[in-house]
């Protein structure tokens, strides 16, 4: 399209996570065209619904209707959905004509990734994925860093991160804590949601290229569940890639404290740290003074993410991270359930606190010393059973 026309998007959903979306195209009104809708629960959204109609905005209450009724008048098709939906949906806007903005993860196998990239190549659209984080200049500054030698020959990477989740958390749709949902697969976990924004931050910024991410094998996984759930929230993984760089990735659900994602990459001159929405350092080992770049919040890289989609509509050279890049997270999550079966933590191990946090409260399963183990395994680049962490139940003798 070109750069003066006004580029005409449509959404499907308007609950949950997509008020976030709702909240990004309010903010574009003068930039953008919203044309189309899908709202399946009309009376709860009932607010949105007469905004919409005020606006002319066309409402479905099923994607392919909207789909086919809009073919070839879409030019970005936002699909802020649940995972068992990714697939199946960014392929039918792509085959109406619509380029895609998909939340992430872009979808729950490698089967439906590759589907989907064979559907971008038939149909010349692109799609980008909401992995917000990577699409802020602060990052594309620290990979350029990286790839520099700034700290030497990349060795490792570290990423921790543990946000307590209540049990309701895990009932708020169909999907949530779920393998499959919907005929579909989901592989949802504390790695391929919560915090898959951070694991693929990861991946991408030690990737060997400016356009790549890193491709790793897994080593060692252990994975548990507290709550009652079908996946795991709790667990550490150790990989490596083909330039030898170790990975560790340690996450929770079933804890006391929450922990702000970390990442550690450490080479032979030096290290960076990373900490989520709060600053980055660069720690050389020659006793150079260290480097302190402040880092964007989250509703900046949100905002950042929309806008370089929306640029891309008319500029082909604005980086979005796409399909092909996004591949490599969702190898990573199929390999990690495939590395380790998830082992259910004893009742006695667990107990059900009434915790209050900023996003999230009510009863988590806290799991007996899972924070310390965290740290302990952390600093070993270890599993949590290497560190001492242990499912064997007190004896009551």
């Amino acid at each position: 399209m070109s750069r003066q026309a006004r580029p005409r998007l449509a959404l499907i959903g308007v609950s949950g996570y997509a008020k976030i979306y709702l909240q990004l195209l309010d903010e574009n009104r003068d930039r953008v065209d919203l044309v189309a809708a899908v709202i399946i629960n009309p009376e709860e959204e009932a607010a949105v619904v007469a905004d919409f109609k005020s606006r002319g905005v066309a409402i479905y209450t099923d994607y392919l209707q909207m789909l086919n009724a809009q073919a070839g008048k879409i030019d970005l098709c936002l699909i802020p959905t649940g995972i068992s939906w990714h697939a199946r949906m960014t392929i039918a806007a792509l085959k109406s004509g619509a380029n895609v903005l998909v939340e992430k993860p872009l979808a729950g196998s490698l089967a439906d990734v590759r589907a989907i990239r064979k559907a971008e190549r038939e149909t010349g659209r692109f799609v980008a994925v909401g992995f917000q984080d990577v699409y802020v200049p602060e990052v594309a500054w620290l990979k350029e860093r990286i790839l520099s030698g700034v700290i030497g020959r990349l060795e490792s990477v570290r990423m921790i991160g543990l946000w307590a989740r209540p049990a309701n958390y895990f009932t708020r749709n169909n999907w949530a804590g779920r393998l499959s949902a919907d005929g579909a697969s989901v592989l949802d976990s504390p790695l391929n949601n919560a915090f898959a924004h951070f694991v693929n931050l990861a991946l991408f910024l030690s990737g060997p290229r400016a356009a790549a991410s890193s491709v790793v094998t897994i080593e060692e996984a252990g994975l548990y569940r507290a709550h009652a759930i079908e996946s795991f929230d709790t667990g550490v993984v150790r990989a490596v890639s083909p330039e030898g760089v170790t990975f560790w990735f340690g996450v929770s659900h079933s804890c006391r404290v929450n922990r702000e994602p970390e990442l550690y990459f450490e080479g032979s001159l030096g290290r960076i740290e990373w900490w989520h929405e709060q600053k980055c350092v660069i720690v050389p080992k020659s006793g150079a003074p260290a480097e302190t770049h402040t880092l964007p919040d989250t509703t900046a890289t949100r905002r950042a993410m929309f806008a370089a989609v929306l640029t891309r509509l008319h500029d082909s050279a604005t980086f979005i991270f796409d399909a092909e890049l996004s591949e490599g997270h969702t190898a990573f999550i199929d390999s990690v359930h495939r590395a380790s079966p998830v082992q259910q933590v004893p009742p006695a191990l667990v107990s059900w606190e009434d915790l209050q946090f900023t996003h999230w409260s009510g009863r988590i399963p806290v799991i007996r010393g899972i924070e310390d183990a965290f740290d302990r395994a952390l600093a070993q680049r270890s599993t949590l059973a290497a560190a001492g962490f242990t499912l064997e139940t007190p004896s009551t003798s």
